[in-house]
């Protein structure tokens, strides 16, 4: 059987390949793009089935049972993900989110299986999944024992304790979090977190380092060693472009006291993954006006790295956020974040913070045909017509059908008790999270029509429009003259964002999935550059089949106004679903402004923004790199959420970055 046929044939397309289709929403070039790269990661894919009467945790134990295992003697640790097998079930895996690994690292997967086993569904399912885990732990053992591999008796026992009492030292905690993982992997559960490590790990590391079994520089060269096998495999784990893998790691961060939570571990991971030079894992720092000085500087001098790491989040406004949703406290404090930068509760959450991304321009496409009285019409009916729609777009999420997942539900607080599988409803937070693509657009083009239209009457609304439809042809030099508002700390335009993005929240507080939760949504997406591919132009200066405007950005305005004007912005109630500033900035700028610029990052904390990536590159590389790509294999780009290799990126990404670090560079 072909490995076209197969992909058509299989269950294995319903949970992969048509969610992705469908979370994306992809143009048909974007799905011809998306299965080759799929068909050359999966190419000697085999699907591992149970005999006889299948569940899912009978396929999770034939799987785990039969997957090969490497032993690389030139590491400290095991982390052995089998390419070529995976398992297929009905309805959509699980993705986008962190396991609890807490729970295995300070206590132990056995204690997960007393909870759950039992004579009902449930606990048969829990027994099957704990049976394959354990067949994997004693072939690894066997594995371990027969190799070359310097340490193994200090492996073995590792192994041999995995399943039955928690970690004791800083190395076994690390490597219980890798065997955990790959299992994630194997499994199918894309784009996975790690959750906050350098707070899970302290005790291990100070009771290591009081004991002398371990230094800082051992530390140090651990951690790398944990990151450079979490790197391993990035065709077999990215989603729809390489390179987008979810391997988060979440530092630092706010405690209910007020205090900031730090460690020395905090500054370890950042260095070492800036070290690393690898797309993935990748770093993701809990920002705060509490947070020491000289974190913040290490932090900063890290993005020189070129990788994208690390993106920010700001405490002092998501935790808030948070609670005003209807999180507890206690769990706000404790967020991780999707394999982004959506917020979620580890443990206690299904937490399906990427499931559709919703396009706030299509309301305005129709409205702009129809025609409008004045201005405060014309954004009235927009208003409108875009609730109807985003009402439309939530019905359509309810068909979602998410996979049971035994192994999951072990992990996660109420299941067991409830004897429920998370696909159920089982979890305390049971929401779901969409992203959204075009509100500066949206911004833009209104703000636009009312000052060339009904301030300055220069054209009609009917003649402005036939432009834009017409794709501004014979136009061009009135395209070209339009503002740029959305970005800019504006009175005006801040009031409108607010507005629009409030019409949206109080449909979706309205909301209740077929869970029982909620829905979130954030002014943040990856599908700026693939839901416009279709679109007609607008009247914000872009032509149709363009890139929507990136996350929160703004070619034409600098990096204080874009963050004050990020800081005014709401992002109370159900807008806390990622809204992140997006960054282009040279690397010698922040390498001959190290000061200044983090005395920046430490002003823009204050003034509330909610999240901040970067793009530590100049357009001279960018440029040469795509006329030259054999120069630069091992160029790094922050992408959506994630980085990647610049290389390996479709030729309108690379033209995208390129752009906007020759506008970054102009206002810098």
């Amino acid at each position: 059987m072909s490995i076209k046929t197969k992909f058509k044939n299989d269950l294995w397309r319903v949970n992969y390949i048509l969610p992705f289709v469908k979370r994306h929403q992809f143009d048909e070039k974007g799905k011809a793009d998306m299965m080759k790269h799929i068909m050359r990661a999966y190419k000697d894919i085999d699907v591992v089935k149970a005999k006889g009467e299948r569940t899912v945790g009978g396929d999770t134990k034939a799987l785990l049972s039969q997957v090969s295992i490497n032993i690389d003697v030139d590491s400290r640790f095991v982390y052995s993900i089998d390419t070529h097998k995976t398992i297929a079930v009905p309805g959509n895996i699980l993705s986008n989110f962190t396991l609890a690994y807490d729970k295995v690292v300070h206590g132990s997967f056995c204690e997960l299986y007393e909870a759950a086993k039992g004579d009902d569904s449930y606990g048969q399912e829990a027994g099957l999944v704990f049976e394959g885990v354990k067949s994997l732990v004693n072939r690894t053992v066997e594995e371990i024992k027969s190799s070359s591999h310097s340490d193994k008796d200090k492996l073995v026992s590792y192994f041999e304790r995995i399943l039955n009492s928690p970690a004791e030292h800083f190395d076994e905690a690390l490597q219980r979090l890798l065997f955990f993982n790959q299992i994630l992997w194997q499994t199918r559960h894309r784009l996975n977190g790690l959750g906050r490590l350098d707070k899970m790990l302290e005790d291990f590391y100070e009771r290591d380092l009081t004991d002398g079994i371990i230094d800082e520089d051992k530390a140090r060269e651990l951690v790398f060693d944990f990151l450079d096998q979490l790197s391993k495999n990035p065709e077999f784990k990215s989603d729809a472009l390489m390179g987008d893998i979810g391997q988060i790691i979440i530092l630092g961060g706010l405690e209910p006291d007020g205090t900031y939570f730090a460690n020395s571990l905090t500054s370890i991971f950042l260095k070492e993954q800036a070290k690393l030079a690898k797309p993935d894992p990748k770093t993701f720092l809990r920002v705060s006006t509490k947070m020491p000085e000289d974190l913040l500087r290490t932090a900063v001098e890290c993005l020189n790295s070129k990788t994208g790491s690390p993106l920010f989040s700001n405490d002092d406004v998501v935790i808030p956020s948070l609670i005003s949703f209807g999180v507890d406290s206690a769990d706000a404090y404790e967020y991780c974040v999707s394999a982004c930068w959506e917020p979620l509760v580890v443990g206690k959450s299904l937490a399906q913070n990427n499931i559709a991304v919703f396009d706030f321009f299509d309301a305005l496409d129709e409205v702009l045909n129809e025609g409008a009285d004045d201005y405060e019409d014309l954004v009235n009916k927009y208003i409108e017509r875009n609730q109807v729609k985003f009402k439309e777009f939530l019905s359509g999420i309810d068909a979602i059908k998410w996979a049971k997942d035994p192994l999951v539900s072990m992990f996660t607080d109420g299941a067991s008790d409830k004897r429920t599988d998370i696909s159920e409803g089982s979890s305390k937070y049971k929401n779901y999270g969409i992203t959204t693509v075009a509100i500066s657009n949206v911004v833009d083009s209104l703000l636009n029509i009312k000052s060339l239209v009904f301030d300055d009457g220069k054209f009609s609304l009917s003649d402005l429009n036939k432009m834009r439809l017409q794709n501004f042809e014979g136009s061009d030099n009135i395209r070209t003259a339009l503002k740029k508002h959305y970005g800019h700390d504006e009175e005006e335009t801040i009031s409108l964002v607010k507005e629009i993005s409030s019409s949206v929240s109080s449909v979706a507080s309205e909301y209740k999935n077929p869970l029982g939760g909620t829905v979130k949504f954030g002014l943040s997406s990856p599908g700026y550059n693939i839901l416009s591919k279709k679109k007609a132009a607008d009247v914000s200066g872009r032509k149709a089949g363009m890139p929507y405007n990136t996350h929160i950005s703004c070619m034409d305005a600098g990096y204080t106004e874009v963050v004050n004007f990020a800081g005014r912005l709401d992002y109370s109630k159900q807008r806390f679903n990622g809204n992140v500033v997006d960054f282009f900035t040279s690397p010698m700028f922040i390498e001959n402004n190290l000061d200044k610029f983090t005395t920046f990052m430490a002003g823009a904390i204050r003034t509330g923004f909610f999240q901040l990536q970067m793009n530590v590159l100049d357009s001279k590389t960018l440029i040469d790199a795509k006329a030259n790509p054999d120069k630069y294999a091992g160029l790094i780009v922050r992408v959506w959420g994630f980085s990647a290799y610049f290389n390996e990126l479709p030729e309108s990404y690379k033209d995208l970055l390129i752009e906007r670090a020759i506008a970054a560079e102009k206002v810098a």
